[in-house]
């Protein structure tokens, strides 16, 4: 184990036995106090909620959570909810329920004391004199986190998840598109280390998080290094596709920027927390469009009647198109969901059935008769999901929760191409060591009659052959994913004389697998090949012979809460631990809070270690295939085509990395919230580190030295193949990619969030956010050096410092939201004004000119590399030149976008939305410093779109 992270690992240790030794104590003291809360020691609070502006209309199935101990209860048909056995003290009462604005109040319980609260609440709406349409600062858990309510997405207009994040302190506009594939990063700018942050995110979706790590839809990720996904969709070494997240099912919306609690865990950057609408609602039909896409959503949720429960049904279908003058490549998207709600007597529950179809299509362009390319990927999902809270209420032991969940990802992936410049040796063996001819059953013998041939049994129709300089070839890639995911956890809350403690102690098991057909294609035309890794050469794979990825987890947590006057204390530690396959984590989480200004001035900060378990792709790599001709007059003008004879060997690697572990993000906050009068400050300082990223490289072990024997013609005989004999000998190396822990990187700076309130005379609220970002991100591993000596086929592998290059970028970025509204005639507008103040990116090199050491084409050792010998022919050639501008910085100058955002509600039942991105076309010309007379247009392309929604 790399000694960083065995010291992280033991700092994880230690905190996880201190979380649970706390609440094993706490636990232990169960049944005595249970009787000690039955003498009166508890509080109970009771009331009634109605409808604003009614004297009687009950609220029936509203939830009502008293935090910070989070006890939960439900109103019945009369409005009315009782919620024994709190714990005294000053705690907080949140009102939720399906189309109403959510309400909070504060409220001092007494032990053996019953406390009554009657609340009004009222439909939300543009009518309202405060709207909600930018993201708040979340008052659940203790992260640093943003909500985003249902109010904020129907005037940003969003047509899936991908769109919310412009909301976020730091947060760019983005035009809304549909066309490629969308994932979240977090604090993070991009760089090497992008889709590892993205992997790293968790989007959880009523309690279970949706997984990606199944996925396997990439052609040869061993061979090219990478995981692009074939024909479209996510990309197996990235997060989830969040193209096929509608919103319009979606009640709120949670991202967790800062260190989540450990009941969510499988992350390294954050989380995001949707709650999905639950209870009844009016037949809501909404239409959007814009210049690419067009979507259409039905939504209704009805009560069932008595204690029957309530049932919410929807569905949506967008159609996108990547360019309108491009109509052959488009996106459909269509989905269904079924969530059904009840309260049985302790028991509330949500059970919910997901239909999701995401499908990328590329046509033929009929202007395109050279390639003739086609691709396509349509992912099929079906989703199960059933979470509840029972409420317990004995002793110290609160409620327990529990969540289960299931998926079935049917996916496939295809992409069809006239190839052009195929010219390359192909076999169809998958058997190391095989040595076949162009011919099947065919043996070939040297002029000693020694058969050169090894024609494996199960493979004897088999054969090699130099595949035409052109061909069509159509491959097709079958994923059948599998997710199984259930949690349980139990919620254990007191108070000890001025302290609250909340306990959380819980346990989650995941499992995923792939039962597809994996890659298929005829045997005869395959892939193209991979220019860049010579002698490679792709075979079929069935992902069915992939074993699942079983990970389980426990973890437990304090949360500590001491008021004293008026000020109070809140402290968060848990522990947690994670283990996959032969590997495993044991990480915590550290959060605090102090008022050192009652009302006004709180200072908070969190450390913590998260863990990102890999996925398949990284536990089960493919085998890395290469083929090797030895002899071939395969299409000779010379030579008769009865005696024409290629004789090709394959060899295969395996490329699993045994020392693979699991990937650990570090990271620390600082910050403070100050408030005066109606307006807050809030700032926010971030540091992540991670040292072990998951990503597809070389190293020394994947450079293999073969020895590569080559044939003549020896015994010719008319109308038959020849008898080879011996013509050469070489050493050749050939190199494939594995999984390694071998990506890096820093994100830090400092977020910001002022909302100054509403402003009665101007009918207007100001909020402005933003964040200065600094991200480096670079590969920890050697550089590798592999070019050619012109006069040999043998060469040697120069190799560069670790860590040559990094990837930098800065920026600092603020949005200025001045929202109008008029609550009479339901009428919001929302002018923004975005600037990038520093927007730069580059590049910082260490020692990329001279060579370390290398691996040597004699003997396959890696030898000490002597800068004196640069201009010797053995090693000058593996030297290539240098751009001299690649030290230059890109400083991008300042730039504005202004948008805007308009809702109106025309009576009760109709809502018209309109808004446009970059409304101006502030679109200036940049000329790279890199590429001098190159330009580059800034800010996005102006764009409009309008949506109409009606309630039935």
């Amino acid at each position: 184990m790399k000694p960083k992270l065995k010291e992280l690992t033991e700092r994880g240790k230690f905190s996880f036995l201190v979380a649970l030794a706390i609440t094993a104590m706490l636990v232990l003291g169960t049944t005595a106090n249970a009787q000690v809360g039955a003498g009166g020691n508890y509080s109970t609070l009771k009331g009634v909620v109605i409808e604003k502006g009614t004297k009687a209309v009950p609220v029936e199935f509203a939830a009502v959570i008293v935090n910070p101990q989070g006890s939960a209860g439900m109103t019945d048909k009369n409005g009315e909810f009782n919620l024994t056995k709190l714990s005294p003290g000053k705690v907080k009462v949140r009102f939720q329920f399906l189309g109403m604005e959510n309400l909070d109040t504060t409220v001092v319980l007494y032990a053996g004391k019953t406390t009554v609260l009657n609340v009004e609440m009222e439909y939300s709406s543009f009518r309202l004199k405060e709207v909600a349409v930018v993201a708040q600062e979340s008052k659940a858990g203790q992260a640093t986190a943003s909500n985003i309510s249902r109010q904020a997405m129907d005037h940003l207009q969003t047509s899936s998840l991908s769109d919310i994040m412009q909301l976020l302190p730091g947060g760019v506009t983005a035009n809304p598109n549909l066309s490629t594939a969308k994932t979240i990063s977090i604090r993070n700018l991009g760089g090497t280390a992008n889709e590892m942050n993205s992997l790293g995110t968790s989007i959880i979706v009523d309690g279970a998080p949706i997984s990606n790590n199944a996925n396997m839809q990439a052609l040869s990720p061993t061979i090219s290094g990478g995981a692009s996904a074939v024909g479209g969709g996510a990309s197996p070494s990235s997060g989830i596709d969040l193209r096929t997240i509608s919103t319009d099912n979606i009640e709120s919306v949670e991202v967790i920027r800062g260190i989540a609690s450990v009941e969510y865990g499988d992350m390294t950057s954050g989380a995001v927390l949707i709650r999905s609408k639950a209870g009844r609602e009016p037949l809501t039909i909404r239409f959007k469009t814009d210049p690419n896409t067009y979507q259409i959503s039905v939504s209704k949720g009805m009560h069932l009647g008595g204690k029957a429960g309530n049932l919410n049904i929807s569905g949506d279908y967008a159609y996108s198109v990547s360019k309108p003058t491009e109509s052959y490549a488009y996106y459909q998207r269509a989905t269904a969901k079924v969530l059904y709600s009840n309260v049985f007597g302790k028991l509330a529950s949500n059970t919910s059935f997901d239909f999701v179809l995401g499908k990328d299509t590329r046509e033929k362009n009929p202007d395109d008769v050279r390639s003739q390319l086609a691709t396509g990927a349509k992912d099929i999902t079906l989703r199960f999901n059933t979470n509840g809270t029972w409420n317990v209420n004995y002793g110290w032991l609160n409620n327990v929760k529990y969540t289960l969940s299931g998926s079935y990802a049917n996916k496939h992936s295809f992409q069809e191409e006239l190839l052009g410049n195929a010219f390359a040796a192909y076999s169809m063996s998958a058997t190391d060591g095989a040595i076949l001819s162009n011919r099947p059953f065919q043996r070939v013998y040297d002029i000693n009659g020694v058969e050169l041939t090894n024609i494996p049994s199960n493979e004897t129709s088999y054969y090699a052959t130099y595949l035409p300089n052109e061909y069509f070839s159509r491959y097709d890639i079958y994923g059948k994913e599998v997710n199984i995911f259930a949690n349980v956890k139990a919620n254990l809350t007191k108070t000890i004389g001025g302290v609250f403690n909340k306990i959380i102690i819980g346990a989650d098991f995941k499992s995923d697998g792939n039962l597809g057909d994996g890659k298929v294609y005829d045997l005869k035309r395959p892939p193209y090949r991979n220019v860049s890794s010579e002698n490679s050469s792709p075979r079929p794979r069935k992902f069915s012979d992939i074993p699942f990825v079983n990970q389980l987890s426990l973890y437990a947590e304090e949360n500590l809460l001491y008021s004293f006057g008026e000020r109070e204390l809140s402290l968060q530690v848990g522990g947690r631990y994670d283990v996959v396959a032969d590997k495993s984590a044991l990480t915590y989480r550290l959060n605090g809070s102090f008022d050192l200004i009652p009302r006004y001035l709180t200072l908070r900060a969190g450390h913590g270690l998260l863990a990102k378990a890999p996925t398949a792709l990284y536990l089960y790599p493919e085998n890395a295939y290469f083929d090797f001709v030895h002899y071939n007059t395969l299409g000779s003008s010379t030579v008769p085509e009865s005696e024409q004879l290629l004789l090709a060997s394959t060899r295969i690697f395996n490329t699993e990395n045994k020392d693979l572990e699991m990937a650990i993000n570090t990271k620390s906050e600082i910050g403070f919230d100050f408030k005066i009068k109606k307006m807050r400050f809030s700032f926010t300082g971030f540091y992540d580190r991670m040292n072990n990223g998951y990503n597809l490289g070389s190293d020394f072990s994947t450079f293999k030295l073969i020895e590569y024997t080559q044939y003549k013609a020896g015994i010719t005989q008319p109308g038959h193949t020849p008898k080879l004999d011996f013509k050469s000998k070489n050493n050749i190396f050939v190199n494939y990619a594995k999984p390694m822990n071998n990506i890096e990187s820093v994100n830090k700076g400092i977020e910001m969030e002022i909302d100054l309130g509403r402003f009665e005379e101007l009918r207007t609220s100001f909020f402005i956010n933003g964040a200065y970002t600094r991200s480096s991100s670079w590969n920890n591993g050697h550089s590798f050096s592999s070019k050619k000596n012109l006069n040999s086929l043998e060469k040697n592998i120069g190799v560069y410092e670790k860590a040559v290059s990094k990837e930098e970028d800065e920026r600092l970025t603020t949005t200025f939201r001045a929202t109008h509204n008029i609550p009479s005639i339901g009428f919001v507008l929302t002018l923004s004004a975005e600037v990038k103040w520093i927007n730069k990116y580059w590049s910082t090199y260490g020692n990329d000119t001279m060579f370390v050491s290398y691996i040597s084409r004699e003997n396959g050792q890696v030898l000490p590399f002597d800068p004196s010998k640069k201009d010797d022919p053995e090693f000058s050639y593996m030297f290539d030149s240098k751009n001299p501008r690649r030290y230059i910085v890109e400083s991008v100058f300042p730039a504005v976008i202004f948008n805007f955002h308009l809702s109106k509600e025309i009576g009760k039942n109709m809502r018209a939305s309109f808004y446009a991105n970059n409304m101006f076309n502030c679109r200036p010309l940049y000329e790279n410093k890199m590429s001098p007379g190159s330009f580059t247009r800034l800010n996005i392309p102006m764009y409009f779109g309008f949506e109409l929604s009606v309630k039935l």
